[in-house]
């Protein structure tokens, strides 16, 4: 089973007569289960107008989306589309509300009429996935919570309601180095324990390249390219035209082939060109 987007385009209306604004334009693109799709381009590209479609927040102008056969764009099987589809908006802690992180976490399965054994159950697995202590954490209000730990707690009220698939725009917003590759590793790990699809909206071309099975490049709200991150920032010069960096490793590789170095397109994280190198020093071993 998979999302299935065919053509899909949007159109915001304008007010004073003017002409509608198009967001995202026949975009075509299949996300597969267990997948990391990454989500890459320059502001106001559309990625946000992209993903909120992927659970029926916004209705296609035209074009149609599927989820697991469920028709967005069918009332009654977008209800039961959303119940497996998990949108972690930017900034998720301002969504924290209840007087414990234990209900808050628990407010969407309860919506799912679950009995409470079973409520329990999903709000501990939830918070261990995140790295919080359900012993510790559970009666603690969320105001109390650090920024790093409001993230994790937005997260696992998202992750109790299982979903089969969980879109992400820019998740490590406003995190340190140390917050962002914290919620990086839970994901990886929330992925390997519950295999649900990861879509992550990122402006960081090294956490995409690290991280994702494959990245969605939108321009002007059409797909630029979709594929492999070897693949995708192989294209450095066309990136460069979209306002788009490389990540750290194909910047350097980049800059050694300038230099007259041979060195693959195809490295673009740090691993890569460890491994690169590796090789170089044994050949001259």
């Amino acid at each position: 089973m998979s999302i299935v987007i065919e053509h899909l385009s949007h159109q915001y209306s304008a007010e004073g007569g003017a002409l509608p604004h198009t967001a995202i334009n026949d975009i075509s693109l299949t996300i597969e289960e267990n997948e990391f799709l990454g989500i890459i381009g320059h502001t106001g590209s559309g990625k946000t107008t992209f993903v909120q479609h992927l659970n029926g927040l916004l209705l296609a102008t035209s074009g149609s989306i599927t989820v697991d056969g469920l028709s967005l764009s069918d009332k009654k099987q977008r209800m039961a589309a959303r119940a497996l589809v998990g949108m972690v908006f930017q900034y998720p802690e301002y969504q924290l509300f209840e007087e414990t992180v234990f209900a808050d976490i628990a407010f969407g399965p309860k919506s799912l009429k679950l009995d409470e054994a079973e409520i329990s159950r999903r709000v501990k697995q939830a918070m261990l996935l995140v790295g919080l202590d359900p012993d510790r954490f559970s009666q603690k209000s969320p105001f109390e919570l650090s920024g790093g730990e409001k993230r994790r707690a937005a997260l696992a009220g998202i992750i109790a309601m299982r979903p089969k698939y969980l879109v992400l725009d820019e998740p490590m917003a406003g995190l340190d180095p140390r917050g962002r590759k914290e919620i990086l590793r839970m994901l990886e790990d929330l992925r390997a324990e519950t295999h649900c699809a990861i879509i992550m909206v990122s402006h960081s071309m090294d956490d995409v390249s690290r991280y994702a099975d494959r990245i969605l490049v939108l321009n002007d709200g059409q797909v630029a390219y979709l594929g492999s991150p070897s693949e995708v920032f192989s294209n450095s010069d066309a990136l460069a035209e979209m306002g788009l960096s490389l990540p750290q490793a194909a910047l350097l590789a980049a800059n050694l082939r300038r230099l007259g170095i041979d060195v693959p397109k195809s490295i673009c994280t740090t691993s890569d060109m460890l491994r690169w190198l590796e090789g170089r020093l044994n050949a001259h071993a």
